[in-house]
Parts: C-alpha cells; structure tokens; sequence
C-alpha cells in the first residue's frame, strides 16, 4: 500500500538499503546521508512503529473504555457491502469455492467508505494464504492495519500487536507487540482485554510461562471485554470466580459462562460440557455439583456449531433449549440444528413503511419499536436477508399479543423478548444490538444489564415480546423445544 505520496513502504526499505551501501563506499556521500536519515524517519512516523510504553503486567488500575463509542460512524451502503462479504465468506462454504475475488471487492468497497471493520478483515484475507484472493502482499495488509490506526480504532492495534508477534512487522517481537496490545486495551478493544485479562489472571508471576497475578486489573479488563460482546471473557472469568470454591462463586461462574455461549463462545460451552459431565466431581471442585449428561451432550453439540461459525454465530435464547439448573430441560429432538434455530436471534417481518418515517440506525437493524414506524436505511433488507440466509438470524411470525414491558416488571408471557434503551441513552449503541434478545419465562424478572457489566438502570429498558414459546409436550408440565 502506498503510505507517502507514490512511495511504497517496500520501496523505502530498499532504498534505504541502497542509501547505505552507497555510504559504505564513498566519503563523498553526504545525499545519500541525508537521504538515508529522511528515510529513516519516515518508516519511524509510520503507525506500525509508534512509540508506546512497555507492557505494565503490575499495573494498578484499568478504566473501561467502549471501542463501539470510539470508532468512526459506518454509513449504511458500507455496512451493505460489509454484509455481503460476510455473507459470502460463510463458514457454510467450503474456503475453496467462495468467491474470493467478489469478497475482496466488497471489502474493499467498504474499506473505501472508512469502514474499520472492512479493513481489518481485508487485512486478514490478504495474509490468509486462500488460493484466489487477489491481493496476497503482507504490506499491504499492514497497510490497512494502519490505516484503521490512523482512525484510532482500538482493534487495529491489537491486530498490529499480533502482527509485531508474528513477525510481519520488521523489527517486531514479544516486546513491541505486548506495547501495542496494552494499548489496545485501554483504548477499547475487547480482544486486547480478554487476551491480558487471561495473561494477568494468574494467582502468581510466571513471566516465563507469559502469565502474572494481577487480578486487580485482570477482572476488571475481563468484565469489560464481556460487556461489549467478547464471550471469550467469559472463559477466564468462571475460573476467576470459581476460585473461592463456595456455593456462591460456583454458582457465579456457571452463570458467566452461560452468558458466554449466550455470545458465541465455543470455550463457554466445552467448558460448561465438561463441567456437566462430572470434571472434578470427586475433588469438590465441580461448579455445578452433580452430572447431568442430557446438559453436558446439549452444551457439546453447542460447542461444536459455535466453534464452526467462529463466534460469528450468537445464541442470545440459549435458555428456550438449555436454562441452568433448577429450571427443567425442554424435550429434544435430537437434532443439533433444532438446538441452534431455536437459541439464536430472532427478527420479525419488515413493517410496512409509510412515505412518511423516520430513520433507523445500523446497530437498530433487526428490531424495532412496534408502535414506531421507521423508515429503513439502504441495505437493511439485504443485511436481513444475508443474516437469515447465513443461519444466524431466524424469521418469527408476529405475535398475536403485542407486549412492551418496562425492564423492572415482571415477565407476563414467556418467549423471546428483545431489549431496546432509548436511542439518546449514552451506551445505545453498545446495548441495542441485533442480539439483545433473551427467553423469559412468565413470572420471571427480565435480565439486567448490570449483569452483563453494562451501566444501564433496568428502568432504562424496554422489553418487545417477539413470541415463540416452547410447546406443551406429552406429559403434564413437560415442554418440548418448538420453533
């Protein structure tokens, strides 16, 4: 990629090398000096090479920043395009037959419009190695790393910290690349957290090993990443909060790690597997107490589909198929698709639109107020239909009941309910996502956002019944998954 002016960064590099030889052999080379130390501080100014403090792994404090309150507004036709690419680079497609060369453009399109995302994953595809993508130079992979680090996205520093580990930066080690992600995390990236949340969890220093004891900012870092999404966090935390081996922090620790599936983590749900099939039964230190093979098979096959979709997949209604203990299990077809279709989000037709409608944000795409009429901004109906075609969303029928509840009520009829907070509140846009849906039960108290780490009074929320509740099944009191 071109970085200064029509001089490739690569070409600097040789240049460079060149500058030097030709110092080497005359004393009259005084140019080639000056040219060599301009060189030299124009690679130095590049983002790949910022100066940053070393990684504290003692640090004292951490404060929770949000990437998604920090990061360049995606205008719509970018996300279409972005949508698109996803769509066609679907892990439901074998690697060797998707259309590289279409998702490359896509990307690309995207990446035009500044969106940061685009960027990133055109980075990534760049250095895949996939046979068809149209551009495989590592620089220029770089390249749009820095780019996106120019807008000051949190995650292109943690992708140019694994680049500086990795080698693919000159120069670049252990060192630099831990710089970069520090941060990375202060800046808002959940990645960079969870990745030194789990590296600071330890109960002592093993700088060895790559691990230290500092927990103070650890679970902090941890809580943070899983309030923006990362269910990853969610893994390290139940050991955290297993450790004092009461009741209360087993008890604490299957319920993150059930949050975690809820997100997409394949870790949460080997973990949760594992658990439920009596791991350390004998030494006291199993978080639920007791087997239970029909939720240890249930949190296996979950495991399977969401390591599958790369946590691309999200299964918000996870207790429609699998609630925590007491609650009782739903009867199972045994098939592993009813247990995704019946976990995973939901969206409901598209309203009819009148001339006269106001609009809906991007991060608003797959919800909506029913007594609001909105007017749909370009590409939503593409992003829905990718989304259902890609198996992560699945299409309702309206329900007969139209139900709005405030977030301290009680739940009055069990199904899907989606969360919504106003669009002025200030963590909206961290909160109404396509996913923030949950399956409640009559009777039961709606879920708090303070549960998820997210400072949002429940009074804040409002709650839009979606249906499909589970059926009665043969025996009396007895539900069967139904879709």
């Amino acid at each position: 990629m071109k970085t200064n002016g029509s001089i490739s960064v690569a070409r600097l590099g040789r240049l460079l090398i060149a500058a030097l030889c030709l110092y080497g052999t005359s004393v009259q080379a005084g140019p080639f000096t000056s040219l060599t130390n301009r060189l030299a501080a124009t690679m130095s100014s590049l983002p790949r090479y910022e100066k940053l403090p070393l990684f504290d792994p003692h640090r004292r404090s951490f404060t929770c920043l949000y990437q998604d309150q920090r990061v360049p507004v995606i205008d719509p036709q970018a996300e279409a395009w972005f949508q698109q690419a996803l769509a066609l680079d679907s892990p439901d497609i074998y690697y060797k037959e998707r259309d590289y060369p279409k998702i490359y453009q896509l990307y690309l399109q995207a990446a035009g419009r500044n969106h940061w995302k685009a960027m990133l994953n055109l980075a990534s595809l760049i250095v895949s190695g996939y046979p068809g993508v149209p551009e495989q130079d590592p620089e220029r992979a770089i390249g749009w790393v820095e780019k996106a680090m120019r807008l000051g996205v949190p995650d292109a520093y943690d992708m140019m910290g694994t680049y500086h580990q990795n080698g693919m930066v000159r120069g670049g080690d252990a060192t630099s690349a831990y710089a970069f992600f520090q941060r990375a995390a202060d800046m808002g990236s959940p990645s960079a957290m969870t990745f030194l949340g789990y590296k600071m969890a330890g109960t002592y220093d093993d700088p060895g090993e790559g691990f230290w004891g500092n927990l103070a900012v650890a679970v902090p870092m941890l809580e943070c990443a899983l309030a923006q999404g990362d269910g990853d966090a969610a893994e390290k935390l139940g050991f955290i909060y297993a450790r004092p081996e009461t009741p209360e922090a087993k008890l604490r620790a299957l319920k993150v790690l059930h949050e975690g599936v809820k997100l997409g983590s394949a870790e949460c749900a080997s973990k949760l597997s594992i658990e439920f099939d009596g791991f350390n039964l004998t030494s006291g230190r199993n978080l639920p107490g007791h087997i239970d093979e029909a939720r240890s098979e249930r949190y296996s096959t979950l495991a399977r589909a969401l390591e599958f979709y790369q946590g691309r997949l999200k299964l918000p209604n996870l207790d429609k198929i699998l609630p925590l203990p007491p609650a009782p299990l739903p009867k199972w077809d045994g098939s592993r698709q009813t247990l995704i279709d019946a976990a995973k989000a939901v969206t409901l037709p598209p309203p009819k639109t009148s001339q006269s409608t106001t609009w809906q944000t991007p991060a608003d795409m797959t919800g909506h107020y029913p007594t609001e009429a909105r007017q749909l901004p370009p590409g939503r109906e593409v992003f829905l239909t990718q989304m259902l075609q890609a198996g992560l969303l699945r299409l309702v029928s309206p329900p007969e009941s139209r139900l709005i509840c405030n977030g301290v009520q009680r739940c009055p009829q069990t199904g899907i309910w989606e969360g919504r907070v106003a669009a002025d509140h200030p963590l909206a846009g961290l909160y109404n996502r396509w996913e923030q849906q949950a399956f409640v039960e009559a009777g039961q108290s709606f879920p708090e956002p303070r549960e998820r780490f997210l400072d949002i009074a429940s009074e804040s929320v409002r709650w839009i019944y979606h249906g499909s509740p589970n059926a009665d099944a043969d025996a009396p009191g007895v539900k069967k998954i139904t879709l």
